[in-house]
């Protein structure tokens, strides 16, 4: 083994400064991926490229890490696309694109290691072996065994051994990584993924991520139900630990060079605990992401739960496995209890998670646009969207044209949403969510046209059953307002915005359907007139 020379530091291994110079490659690739997720790159090329082929090119600059450094350099990347040709300046025109705004996300921002605990070895620095712990051996037991990790030192002939809990394959490159303590060290090994033979051939399934569980899919079983509250346990906890330290952190400022306060700084408001908690929490929301997303991957053939007694069938795995894009999903929200459960929400982890799993199992993973996808009514016939179709997790459309009342959960509604949106063709995944809002309006102010041009646009019309002999969710009452799932409410917007044209007419009166032919309440609106009051209606049973 060899030393290095010249500018570099002398004593160091020459593999090691290799290992170095991989880790800064893979820092600066790293960084210009998180670059081109948090700038919306990839939207920003499919409303700038209408052209199949000119997206397919750019797309593909973006997925490579020699590309990018060519594009950086003012260079064009020759790649070869079998389906698609374009022209040297096409391509250079998408390459001059790219260079402007990568430079423009970048920002003169800089790739950094904020802590290093971690390096990276080849075969060459290191050694592993297994020894047996001496000890009496008692008959028909195995003996115990341990094994050791040595890595290079910091003087030549020199390694420093590291023993291991378990006992495993350690083979090609390595990564060692110290712990936020500096107490232990974690070998990382990298193993090449196996996937299951045969193609999944097993009906499409979409899934809506969630703060209160892991993932809620399109035939309504909550997956993962204890993400939530080992969410809710740790950030309340956080948030009282928070109120108590600013309190002792106030007294350090106030009695500043006093032994209260050197005492208070050295057992108070120590981090050790703290990253000891954190990691308990997150090794518990791991346990439950992974389980809740094999899951639904391998359905049926779930290892976790089956433990190899069930086999692994294709037709257990679903063909597709549709997920909403979150990309966009950043900033403070409303309620400062919601912003604290999403800060530890690992949203980013189970989305990789779901993609090793759908590789494993052979699943096709496609992503839509989550725009109002829970708040608009999953009913064809409808499509009502309005925010008022949404309280927390609860969905009721209050659709003020006809009856639908559908009700249910607000996640179940998403994940059947994003089902039919995957077919969209004029929805796609980029689509701001402003046109968005705009096509489900058209579409809901067409359905609006055509059942009044028809003659139904009255439930009566339409052959309705009598709600009063509807059970379940679908149902309405007629007494007051009161249905199956409680008292329901008038919505809160008298003029719901669908897109549709004005009003001319000085009085306009808004029906509110409550049975077949049965008018239960009206409310007049007009500029500078008062609104009637409601009218309360009794009917006979």
């Amino acid at each position: 083994m060899g030393e290095a020379a010249g500018p570099l530091p002398a004593g160091v291994n020459v593999h090691l400064v290799d290992q170095a110079a991989f880790d800064a490659v893979d820092t600066c690739v790293r960084h210009l991926a998180s670059i081109v997720a948090t700038s919306s790159l990839k939207a920003k090329i499919w409303r700038r490229y209408p052209n199949g082929a000119e997206r397919h090119y750019a797309y593909a600059c973006l997925e490579r890490s020699s590309a990018l450094g060519i594009i950086m350099r003012g260079g064009t990347p020759d790649i070869t696309m079998r389906q698609h040709s374009l022209t040297k300046k096409e391509r250079k025109a998408i390459a001059s694109y790219l260079h402007r705004a990568l430079r423009k996300a970048l920002a003169h921002t800089w790739p950094t290691v904020r802590l290093v605990r971690s390096m990276a070895l080849d075969e060459t620095l290191y050694s592993s072996f297994v020894i047996e712990r001496p000890g009496k051996e008692h008959p028909g037991k195995t003996p115990k065994r341990r094994q050791y990790v040595q890595v290079i030192g910091p003087r030549p002939r020199e390694r420093i051994t590291i023993p291991l809990s378990g006992v495993s394959r350690v083979s090609g490159n390595i990564r060692v990584v110290l712990d936020e303590g500096s107490t232990r060290a974690f070998i990382h090994v990298a193993y090449e993924i196996q996937p299951l033979p045969g193609p999944a051939t097993g009906p499409d399934v979409a899934i809506d991520w969630g703060i209160t569980e892991v993932c809620t899919d399109d035939s309504g079983i909550k997956h993962g139900a204890s993400y939530g509250a080992i969410l809710k346990r740790a950030t309340e906890q956080r948030k009282r630990t928070g109120q108590v330290r600013n309190k002792l952190w106030a007294i350090t400022k106030k009695d500043a060079g006093s032994k209260r306060a050197k005492r208070i700084a050295k057992y108070n408001l120590g981090t050790k605990k703290q990253a000891r908690r954190r990691a308990r929490t997150q090794a518990a929301l791991q346990t439950v992401a992974g389980a809740a997303i094999k899951e639904v991957i391998y359905g049926e053939g779930n290892r976790t739960r089956a433990r190899g007694k069930v086999p692994q069938l294709p037709a257990h795995r679903p063909r597709r496995v549709i997920v909403e894009d979150l990309a966009q999903l950043r900033g403070k929200a409303k309620s400062k209890k919601i912003s604290r459960l999403c800060s530890s929400w690992a949203r980013s982890e189970n989305e990789e998670r779901m993609a090793v799993h759908a590789y494993i199992g052979r699943s096709d993973v496609r992503v839509v646009s989550a725009a109002y996808t829970s708040q608009t009514c999953p009913d064809p016939h409808y499509g009502y969207v309005s925010q008022d179709n949404r309280s927390g997790d609860w969905f009721h459309c209050r659709n003020p044209y006809w009856e639908c009342n559908r009700q249910g959960d607000a996640d179940h509604v998403a994940a059947v949403n994003l089902k039919t949106r995957i077919n969209d063709p004029e929805i796609h995944r980029f689509t701001p969510h402003i046109e968005v809002k705009k096509i489900l309006d058209a579409r809901f102010v067409c359905r609006r046209e055509s059942r009044t041009k028809g003659g139904d646009a009255s439930p009566a019309s339409r052959g309705q059953r009598d709600a009063t002999s509807t059970s379940g969710a679908q149902g309405a009452s007629v007494d007051g307002a009161a249905t199956a799932h409680g008292r329901t409410s008038i919505p809160r917007r008298s003029d719901p915005d669908v897109g549709g044209g004005t009003t001319t007419d000085l009085h306009r009166v808004r029906s509110i359907w409550r049975g077949p032919g049965r008018l239960s309440s009206a409310r007049a609106k007009t500029k500078g007139v008062p609104s009637v009051p409601l009218q309360k209606f009794t009917e006979k049973q």
